[in-house]
């Protein structure tokens, strides 16, 4: 896979996952909604507000009715409430609920109100009469409503309000938030607003300065306040303009270098990420192409995209395993009749040759043989024995300390960083890693900053960190040969191993140019095994070679008899244990602290 299909794959399931977690489901067959609410607010001369309120439900599915919570403070009271319904039939009752006042509309479909309400449309209205909610300051009255309050249940589509005083002349009203506000004008005395869809758990209030002179000397159903209040609101309602409008100019700041980042990543690809020209066009290789162990070739050119450029896996672990078999410093020890079986497959073990000079060996394949070892009984290696004994926690730990030092010691002695730096380049993957990283944290912080604001600029802040997120942890996951960069002498290196690799997968050119000895065919399996390619070279060496050459090669006989099968799952345990891998002024009440509001919902 290259990196121009890996990169749209990664943005394809990306893109497909970032909008599966936004869609959403309904699990539940019962649901409702309030498309809208018509408020009518009354505002008489002795401090009471009358309130009619009709809201509109629909419903799907079948409900037993609905409540309205009314919230209360201080002194505040609601009396002479009245309930009446259009689409169904009803009655009610009202409950006491400490600061809260809720009216429970039980909603029938039949004049018998025995059966509960279907699939239909309901107008409920309510009517009160609110007392001590208007403030009644020195020099002006102040009506501070909320038309929709934060605990609605659902959202409100649509509120249309009228708001009925004496005379406009003199009013001043200020609505807040004031992006929830689509309309608001006079008509004679009555404000008319118009307001868009309030989303659950946010609010939307009026407030008014009414003049002194609409209300009685003495309003006895108004909140009375020992100071003057105008000034203080003004100075309120400003600073929460200016708030408002300078965090709308921080989102958008915020959201233009964000977007601007989306395309680093694609910038950083450009300047580091594409691969050098090179001389070498050949189709496939039938020799081995370098003298390079192979371990190293592992560490190199190991299989998958995902692979980290100078880090042997397990592939190279077996490869070296496999190629101290081919060299005779393991051989298969085939006379093991004394020897207790394991299971219904023929056992298969391992011995030391007594005859190799094993100074001869490099610090890595030292570590492979002095691990095998461990497990030598009676002279012989059973792999078996590997195999259940790594099971253990012990020995497991003692496996992932020799994989380590086989690690260091190919890195240390073969593939140190500036001898890496022959074959790649990771400037590009090490600047990928940081912009991931410090993206991730920015639209972090950003995303929590927005996730409950409900400010217009900030919904566009929120979608452009999520990007932004998206984009910071595909930087980071992505693997380095995508930003990184194979130098001249690396892509040709890479290249004549990936050609050597179609050649030993290729069943057609296998047999049309097949390795001249069997002494080759076992090295292809070996440098195959590396390669993550051995079960092709073992179908074709059983396609080509004759029987009896096959049985003389002690590594093809160890792959057949279950060894590569049983390194798997011997260090899948050791290196996979359960754990993991290896690896406010005085009285003067602020914005939103109006009376009304509370929510409501359905039962």
């Amino acid at each position: 896979m290259d990196k121009t299909v890996y990169i749209a794959l990664t943005i394809f399931f990306s893109i497909s996952l970032l909008a599966g977690t936004g869609a959403s489901f309904a699990a539940n067959d019962n649901s409702y909604s309030i498309p809208l609410i018509n408020e009518d607010l009354y505002v008489q001369s002795d401090g009471t507000l009358h309130v009619k309120e009709v809201i509109h439900y629909s419903f799907i599915g079948t409900f037993h009715g609905i409540y309205r919570d009314i919230p209360l403070t201080g002194s505040q009271q609601i009396t002479d409430v009245k309930v009446t319904s259009t689409g169904a039939y009803s009655n009610y009752t009202i409950i006491n609920d400490g600061t809260t006042k809720r009216i429970q509309v039980f909603l029938y479909s039949n004049p018998q109100k025995t059966i509960p309400i279907t699939n239909r449309n309901v107008d409920v209205t309510i009517q009160y009469n609110f007392l001590n909610g208007i403030n009644v300051y020195n020099d002006i009255g102040e009506l501070q409503y909320k038309l929709v309050g934060q605990s609605w249940a659902v959202a409100v589509g649509k509120v249309i309000a009228n708001i009925h005083v004496n005379s406009s002349q003199g009013v001043r009203y200020w609505l807040n938030p004031p992006y929830y506000a689509t309309n608001s004008s006079w008509n004679n005395n009555v404000l008319q607003i118009t307001s868009t869809s309030i989303p659950s758990g946010q609010y939307f209030e009026v407030r008014m300065v009414i003049p002194k002179n609409q209300f009685l000397a003495s309003p006895i159903n108004a909140n009375r306040i020992n100071q003057n209040g105008l000034s203080s609101i003004i100075a309120i309602q400003n600073d929460y303009q200016n708030s408002l409008n300078f965090k709308t100019w921080l989102y958008h700041i915020l959201s233009v270098p964000m977007l601007l980042a989306l395309f680093i990543p694609l910038i950083i690809y450009l300047r580091y990420g594409r691969e050098p020209k090179i001389d070498y066009n050949a189709e496939y290789e039938r020799d081995i192409p370098t003298n390079d162990p192979p371990a190293i070739v592992n560490a190199i050119c190991g299989s998958g995209l995902s692979k980290k450029i100078g880090k042997p896996d397990m592939d190279g672990f077996k490869a070296t395993i496999m190629d101290l078999i081919n060299r005779k410093y393991l051989i298969i020890e085939k006379e093991h009749s004394d020897m207790e079986g394991y299971g219904l497959r023929e056992p298969m073990f391992l011995k030391v040759n007594a005859n190799q000079d094993s100074s001869t060996l490099e610090e890595f394949e030292l570590d492979v043989m002095n691990f095998l070892k461990r497990f030598e009984e009676n002279g012989l290696i059973s792999m078996d024995r590997i195999s259940d004994d790594l099971s253990d926690p012990q020995i497991a730990d003692s496996f992932r300390n020799t994989y380590n030092s086989w690690t260091n010691d190919i890195k240390s002695k073969f593939l140190d960083d500036n001898e890496l730096k022959k074959f790649f380049n990771r400037k590009g993957d090490s600047l990928l890693k940081i912009f991931g990283g410090v993206s991730l944290v920015v639209a972090a912080v950003i995303f929590i900053f927005t996730l409950n604001d409900s400010l217009p600029a900030a919904r566009v802040a929120l979608l452009v960190s999520i990007l932004l997120g998206v984009v910071a942890i595909i930087s980071i996951i992505l693997p380095e040969k995508i930003a990184g960069q194979w130098t001249t002498y690396g892509e040709e290196y890479d290249a004549k191993w990936h050609n050597f690799k179609r050649y030993i997968k290729d069943f057609s050119l296998m047999k049309e140019y097949p390795p001249e000895s069997i002494a080759i065919w076992n090295k292809y399996l070996v440098y195959a095994t590396a390669l993550g390619a051995a079960d092709a070279v073992k179908k074709a060496m059983e396609l080509n070679v004759p029987g009896e050459q096959l049985e003389a090669s002690e590594i093809y006989m160890f792959y057949y008899f279950g060894g590569d099968m049983l390194l798997n799952s011997a260090f899948n345990i050791g290196i996979n244990p359960a754990s993991g891998a290896l690896d406010t002024i005085d009285t003067i009440g602020n914005i939103g602290g109006g009376f009304g509001g509370g929510g409501g919902g359905a039962f």
